[in-house]
């Protein structure tokens, strides 16, 4: 038989693909140390916010004391929000200049920050008129998700800068939580949300990525990859806002144990944080209501967890 030197390329990967591969990722992945989890609490009986606290991280780490704390940033523009790349990128200036209260309250932690610039000057399209991310504009973006991980941290923290993505992380949460827009839209986004959805919907979006890539911006595609990432590797996530709780709720339809190392920093004033929270079953670690998506929260939770002495120390 002849060789054919010009042999069909092969199709790329669809969304079932890349999802299937992810699944395969976590069904190898570590599993939570119930031990180790008691040995941390039992030392800091009387404590109970803080011993939760602390047996979540050794669950997860085999110790509840944190070494390398790294705050992971995605910034990314929309089309449909006026200047979004332009705000963006001003942010995201200020901060890699170590600029900003997470760089300093970060430095003041030990804790690390990483700001990644997923194409600012290529807005993702307006959802509510056409689909945001072509499958592989989103395979491209998620490569930025594996990098939180790339300095082998005991604690992930996950935000974005991303202005104007709100309501694409709210419109995503209703897709996934089967909420209502009504319930879950911002009152200014309601008409483009329910525009977005039935739109999304009727393309018949086979899994939780093609809803992410029809809704979502790029910053959604990189903080799913790295919830999924840190789940893989058994690192503790703490998730910081909006984009990063609708993230969240992407790797958990993709594989219900995905999130299962992960914890939401605080409740958040837009409706869509409560049916994500609820989605995923776990309540916020603070108690106080927090628009912030920068880190600033979960390095809170951070300092918290500075306090807890070595296991042996107790002994």
């Amino acid at each position: 038989m002849p060789h054919d030197p010009h042999p069909p390329a092969a199709s790329p990967p669809s969304a079932a693909d890349i999802a299937g591969d992810f699944r395969a990722l976590i069904d190898a992945a570590p599993a939570f140390d119930p031990v180790a989890a008691d040995a941390a609490r039992t030392t800091l009986d009387g404590a109970d916010g803080l011993a939760a606290l602390a047996g979540w991280v050794a669950g997860w780490r085999g110790e509840a004391r944190v070494g390398r704390a790294i705050v992971c940033l995605y910034a990314a523009s929309h089309e449909g929000a006026p200047d979004s790349a332009a705000a963006a990128r001003a942010r995201l200036d200020h901060l890699a200049q170590g600029g900003g209260a997470v760089n300093r309250i970060g430095r003041g932690l030990g804790a690390g920050v990483d700001v990644f610039d997923l194409a600012l000057d290529k807005p993702v399209r307006d959802a509510g008129f056409a689909r945001a991310l072509s499958l592989r504009e989103a395979a491209a973006t998620m490569a930025f998700g594996m990098e939180a991980l790339a300095k082998e941290p005991d604690l992930l923290i996950l935000g974005d800068l991303a202005p104007g993505g709100a309501r694409s992380a709210a419109a995503l949460i209703a897709a996934l939580s089967g909420t209502p827009a009504e319930a879950i839209a911002a009152p200014q986004d309601l008409d483009w949300t329910c525009r977005a959805l039935a739109r999304a919907d009727a393309t018949g979006p086979q899994g939780a990525l093609d809803w992410l890539a029809e809704l979502g911006g790029r910053e959604l595609a990189a903080l799913t990859v790295a919830v999924l990432a840190a789940r893989a590797f058994g690192v503790p996530v703490l998730a910081e806002g909006l984009a990063a709780a609708a993230a969240a709720l992407v790797a958990h339809r993709i594989h219900p144990d995905a999130a299962a190392s992960l914890r939401l920093v605080a409740p958040h004033p837009h409706p869509a944080h409560a049916a994500a929270a609820a989605a995923l079953g776990q309540p916020p670690v603070l108690g106080w209501v927090s628009a912030d998506h920068e880190g600033v929260g979960g390095l809170s939770v951070l300092a918290l967890l500075r306090l807890v002495p070595p296991v042996q120390s107790l002994s």
